[in-house]
């Protein structure tokens, strides 16, 4: 299998500070001066792009290109740039979002303008058309413009022939967000999993949005159960994975959700969880546990009915 077929700088000037947001999207987090947009070629069919805000999976087939999400509003250009230099400019024939994160879905206008058809969950749509707060990031959403939009939906799960292979893609319920579709090509043994799957960072369930800790296990453990030990898996930014890496989030994240519940029914708040060092274990690994066990918290107190109440 060959790889890092390309590695190109692009190099963007004038960006706005970590604190900006992008337009109508998602905040931008650690904005910088210049970009770094890579390619990796995974399978002879398929490209991952990552470095364009959330990862972007390329599939070139017998019927055009087919995108997995459409990274950063403001990296759009570059990304189409190198999606040119990449397949010799085919067209884009379908755009799949992963969920309604800026992140993910800021290239949406610009493909769409070139004739992509765009699929989401039902719940991304709506999500992207919204007005709403999303409080733990001290932020507003805005509606973003109908070329931003899904052209069609799915409320449970589909099927696209691309030819040599049949793309199966379906929803899992109050994960990452609510509106979470992860795809598998099933021939090239390959699964995106958009934002069910970190890399070397703790996974956020966005409570504003729907998602929460419990979901995000409930999907983990869907996702184990579609992929082998060779399974080549696009998290939601960053190299590809695993299964092991996936494993590792599940276990993590389901050792934490029990140590959690027992603090809340001690009575302790998140902060007090996080002085506590509720994670201290599992960050060498993954990072600054702040965001995630806050928001886990806020996600928890959201969903004490399903946990059968923890006060």
């Amino acid at each position: 299998m060959a790889k890092n077929i390309l590695h190109r700088r692009l190099f963007l000037q004038g960006l706005a500070a970590s604190s900006c947001v992008a337009a109508s999207g998602w905040p931008m987090v650690n904005a910088a001066s210049a970009q770094d947009l890579s390619a990796q070629r995974i399978t002879d069919s398929i490209t991952l792009v990552s470095g364009a805000g959330g990862n972007v999976t390329l599939h070139r087939g017998e019927q055009g290109l087919t995108l997995i999400d459409s990274g950063r509003q403001d990296l759009a250009p570059e990304l189409l740039s190198l999606v040119d230099e990449l397949s010799g400019s085919a067209p884009v024939k379908t755009l799949f979002n992963t969920h309604w994160h800026e992140d993910h879905t800021g290239g949406n206008e610009a493909l769409h303008a070139r004739g992509a058809r765009i699929i989401a969950h039902e719940n991304t749509r709506l999500w992207l058309g919204a007005d709403f707060d999303v409080a733990w990031r001290q932020w507003q959403h805005q509606p973003r413009p109908p070329q931003a939009l899904p052209d069609s939906t799915v409320y449970d799960a589909g099927k696209l022939d691309l030819g040599e292979e049949t793309l199966i893609y379906e929803h899992v319920p109050q994960a990452h967000t609510d509106g979470d579709l992860y795809l598998h090509f099933p021939v090239s043994n390959v699964l995106v999993a958009g934002g069910l799957l970190s890399n070397k960072r703790y996974p956020i369930a966005d409570i504003a949005t729907g998602g929460w800790i419990g979901g995000l296990i409930s999907a983990n453990a869907t996702l184990l159960a579609r992929v082998d030990d060779n399974t080549i898996i696009v998290p939601d930014r960053g190299p590809a994975l695993k299964k092991a890496d996936l494993q590792a989030q599940h276990d993590m994240l389901a050792d934490l959700y029990e140590q959690m519940k027992t603090l809340a029914r001690q009575g302790l708040s998140g902060h007090e969880m996080l002085l506590k060092g509720v994670t201290s274990a599992y960050d060498p690994l993954w990072g600054d546990p702040e965001e995630f066990v806050l928001e886990t918290y806020r996600g928890m107190w959201a969903h004490t009915y399903d946990m059968g109440g923890f006060i």
